[in-house]
């Protein structure tokens, strides 16, 4: 559904898929914009289906756990923490596949392909795309996904995650002098992370010689009633930016680590000083406390082949 656009270059390397934007959002009052803005409301559309499309979405449900071997039984009123539902049409792989993770908690997974014998995926499927106000249609499909549903003899609730992702919570909340140096950094980058409208992702990395080199990319987000929201349906509408030079990435660099690490936060592997990639979103200012979410990791090459220059041979 998304596949992270990634900065291209021989200075540039990207180590991780996240849900890729940053909390953007205009100055509200009293707290002035700078560089960076604060955090927008980001809630996924939440739905009440009721009457026949309520009626078909449990009938397919009912099925699919009565083929369940033992039979699945959760009752009239139940939960479950996901459904999704594709519809794939690509040269080599088509047909309908469904996932549920039954209970609050996901305990029960049910996972099932739609052959001839059985319509039970291409069943739910149907019903879901048509209680939902905008299924996602992309270039490979038809895709459903919803969180959080609650299931009733006469309703359904449930989150809408078919086109659109929230903001992760960040990983690292810095103030003071910490908070200034990412802000200025940015500043001195020309980066205005003041636009509602777009997301920004930033990739550092020092594996082209030790000194770390920048780059920047900018996605845009989706205004759903009151929540800014990132696309996932498709093409996101990505604007890569040319890479930083020398002194502005390192002064990045140094500024998200030297934050990281204040905040106790861990990388994937090893410390935050041993790190060769950083990729970081999500970012939030308040006036007072700076938020993003970090990724960060010193990946190991992939060993050499046998009899090469590099293996000795």
């Amino acid at each position: 559904m998304l596949g992270h656009p990634r900065l291209t270059g021989p200075t540039v390397y990207c180590v991780c898929v996240l849900a890729c934007g940053t909390h953007s959002g205009a100055g509200g009052a009293g707290v002035p914009c700078e560089t960076i803005g604060p955090a927008p409301t980001s809630q996924l559309p939440h739905l009440i289906v009721s009457g026949a499309n309520a009626t078909a979405i449990v009938q397919a449900l009912d099925a699919i756990f009565a083929s369940q071997t033992p039979p699945v039984s959760p009752g009239k009123a139940y939960s479950l923490t996901r459904i999704t539902c594709s519809d794939i049409a690509v040269p080599g792989a088509s047909g309908v596949d469904c996932s549920l993770a039954v209970g609050t908690d996901g305990g029960s997974q049910i996972a099932l392909s739609d052959t001839a014998a059985s319509m039970l995926a291409q069943n739910l499927l149907t019903a879901l795309a048509a209680a939902l106000p905008m299924p996602c249609f992309d270039p490979h499909g038809e895709h459903v996904q919803l969180q959080n549903v609650s299931v009733t003899e006469n309703a359904i609730q449930f989150d809408d995650a078919s086109n659109y992702t929230t903001f992760d919570a960040p990983n690292v909340l810095v103030r003071g002098p910490d908070a200034r140096s990412v802000i200025s950094a940015f500043a001195a980058a020309g980066i205005d992370d003041c636009d509602p409208t777009r997301n920004l992702f930033i990739v550092c990395n020092t594996l082209g010689g030790g000194a770390p080199a920048c780059g920047h990319e900018w996605m845009g987000l989706a205004t759903v009633g009151a929540s800014k929201l990132v696309p996932i349906c498709g093409p996101s509408g990505t604007s890569p930016e040319p890479p930083f030079d020398a002194a502005t990435s390192l002064a990045i660099w140094k500024a998200i680590v030297k934050a990281a690490a204040d905040a106790a936060f861990q990388p994937s592997n090893g410390t935050i000083a041993q790190t060769t990639v950083i990729n970081a979103d999500y970012f939030a200012w308040d006036g007072t406390t700076l938020a993003f979410s970090l990724v960060a990791d010193d990946p190991t090459p992939p060993p050499s082949a046998p009899g090469s220059a590099a293996d000795g041979g």
